[in-house]
């Protein structure tokens, strides 16, 4: 209990120059503002609570972030999310309804035995639709998002939400309050399994009237 461990790890200093300055000083600066005020605990594992609200917030922070980072990578990775995607989310600034999110938690080591930040980003399709979905993962510290996007429905139908489980939430669209911590954490390990799933795992159903 009286032991203090201390490491020093380089600086997160990626960025990406391709948005004009007022998306990155307007819409885009708003997202950060948004999730200020309990993104922190969330990295560091602290108690806190998320409605609806901060749901919504997280997961449109959480695209925005993850395709910044798609453009660190050269054109042919950074092609697994379609030109289309990007698009849309400087319409509408949000994730949209062909898109799951949840988030997850993941006892960070109180050392550098594992990245800070992680981004992983996997897409499926076949030659006949291209690629027509992606599974994103973004990690920071104790915070596990995922952002699904699956092929777009039809009209009368909507994606069903993932189950909520003792190590993953759903988060988009906006579910039940989440209390954080999560009861169970992700163990490191099988972070590769949870964004490089074999099988594109989404279930489409029609919207009850």
């Amino acid at each position: 209990m009286d032991t203090v461990r201390h490491h020093d790890a380089p600086p997160l200093n990626d960025q990406v120059k391709i948005v004009c300055s007022n998306c990155n000083s307007g819409w885009m600066n708003q997202l950060e503002e948004d999730v200020r005020g309990f993104l922190p605990a969330l990295i560091q594992g602290t108690p806190c609570s998320l409605d609806a609200e901060a749901q919504r917030s997280l997961a449109s922070w959480s695209l925005k972030t993850m395709l910044m980072f798609q453009h660190t990578h050269p054109s042919d990775v950074r092609n697994v999310i379609p030109e289309s995607d990007f698009a849309r989310f400087h319409e509408v600034h949000e994730p949209n309804a062909s898109m799951l999110g949840r988030l997850g938690f993941m006892n960070y080591p109180p050392d550098d035995s594992v990245p800070l930040v992680d981004t992983l980003c996997q897409g499926y399709g076949n030659s006949q639709v291209g690629r027509v979905a992606w599974i994103s993962t973004l990690k920071i510290g104790c915070m596990v998002v995922q952002l699904i996007r699956a092929p777009d429905v039809e009209n009368g139908h909507r994606l069903a939400p993932y189950e909520a489980l003792p190590s993953l939430r759903p988060m988009w669209p906006p579910a039940e309050p989440i209390e954080w911590p999560l009861p169970m954490a992700i163990p490191y390990e099988l972070m590769t399994a949870l964004a490089h799933p074999e099988v594109f795992d989404v279930t489409v159903a029609p919207i009850q009237t």
